[in-house]
């Protein structure tokens, strides 16, 4: 199975980031675009595991001493490979507390024998892959502001899979904070 751990967002944010998205979708020449309910904060992908049970350990350990804090969307911006965009919105807030929390994640998650992800992390919502646009449109999803926050308050272990031509994100196991 497909699996991976993020952070979910509340109706409120993602009806939010919705407004964005749709800006995104009519202002580009093309892309995959994320749906309203798969929009995330990913703290790590797994990949293809059956070790459910090593997962689940790994965010527990992770969870234990983290307190609940606040995150907001902050602003546009991509990473780009080629002329292919990879859109997201940034997250800002309480971000130390956000990365010690993924760096004890990444911790566990090799303690309970996962691959580590030694990538600089960049915590973000992703809004589209493949996404094709050009400066004048990245200037103008920059002036999107966003009003909404929200509290975390738990971590979610995910399955992905594809059903009716869409990718479906399961909750498997949620380790409150």
């Amino acid at each position: 199975m497909r699996i991976f751990i993020a952070i979910e967002l509340p109706k409120a944010v993602r009806s939010e980031l919705s407004g964005a998205l749709r800006e995104l979708r009519s202002r580009s020449s093309g892309g995959r675009f994320t749906t309203e309910d798969n929009m995330h904060v990913t703290l790590h992908f797994i990949g293809e595991s059956d070790d459910l049970v090593g997962a689940v350990n790994a965010i527990r350990s992770a969870c234990a001493g983290i307190r609940p804090f606040t995150l907001k969307p902050e602003s546009y911006d991509f990473f780009e490979k080629g002329e292919k965009k990879t859109s997201f919105i940034t997250v800002g807030g309480e971000t130390e507390e956000l990365c010690m929390l993924r760096e004890k994640l990444e911790s566990a998650l090799a303690d309970n024998g996962f691959n580590r992800d030694y990538q600089r992390f960049i915590p973000h919502i992703t809004l589209g892959r493949n996404v094709e646009h050009d400066e004048l449109v990245s200037a103008e999803m920059r002036d999107i502001s966003f009003k909404t926050s929200f509290t975390v308050q738990s971590v979610t272990l995910f399955e992905s899979i594809r059903e009716k031509g869409r990718m479906v994100y399961n909750p498997l196991h949620r380790e409150k904070l």
